[in-house]
């Protein structure tokens, strides 16, 4: 239970909530536990989630799928991280598929204790909101990455918007080589290739997830 409650603590869904009252609140607000091994999926598109879901540990990753099987990845979940916010307040079954990286545990909290809160939870509903609207906006960064023409273009928007969020030049970025490139949704081979001619002209420097900007690229 420490364990747990060390993790939801760390949620911007709780902020503002000390890990005593977290205690006395979660049990009231029945949660729902699961694991799942590696490759196993944790939500399935058109599946009705059991609750906005919270990564205890282990990692996961939200997908879209289309017809064909193509995917494209949407973001990369950890301990503390929300997923199936969106789909829970619209009441809506669920749109993409969320599966485990590696072997991972979730706690699914039911939508009508995040709504209408017991006592001690009144704050959960506007948290909720907020968060909602934060991924929307990441959503929103992400076509912006996406409508870009070239894979350099798009390369470049996403490592200027890391560099932004870290305040440095210096950054590691949440994503690997293949989740980059999903993410961008361009060939892994051409993200390779991009990444190392940007290193040639001197614009940037990397070691595997960790990158250093160096001057501003030619466009």
């Amino acid at each position: 239970m420490e364990e747990i409650i060390s993790v939801l603590a760390r949620c911007p869904l709780f902020s503002g909530l000390e890990a005593p009252a977290l205690a006395a609140l979660l049990p009231q607000l029945r949660p729902v536990r699961c694991r799942r091994a590696r490759g196993e999926a944790i939500l399935r598109p058109g599946e009705r989630p059991p609750g906005v879901g919270v990564v205890l540990s282990g990692s996961a990753r939200v997908v879209r799928e289309d017809f064909w099987g193509g995917r494209a990845l949407l973001t990369a979940l950890g301990p503390g991280d929300l997923f199936a916010e969106a789909f829970v307040c619209a009441g809506v079954p669920s749109a993409v598929r969320v599966e485990a990286v590696q072997d991972v545990q979730v706690l699914f909290l039911p939508a009508p204790a995040l709504l209408s809160p017991p006592p001690g939870g009144e704050g959960l509903p506007a948290c909720l909101l907020e968060l909602t609207a934060q991924k929307n906006l990441l959503l929103n960064r992400k076509i912006h990455h996406l409508s870009q023409r070239t894979t350099r273009a798009k390369v470049l928007s996403y490592l200027s918007w890391q560099a932004e969020l870290a305040g440095s030049p210096a950054f590691t970025i949440p994503l690997d080589r293949q989740e980059l490139a999903d993410y961008l949704a361009v060939d892994r081979s051409a993200l390779s290739a991009q990444l190392s001619r940007l290193r040639r002209e001197g614009v940037l420097e990397f070691r595997r997830s960790w990158f250093y900007l160096r001057q501003r690229p030619e466009t």
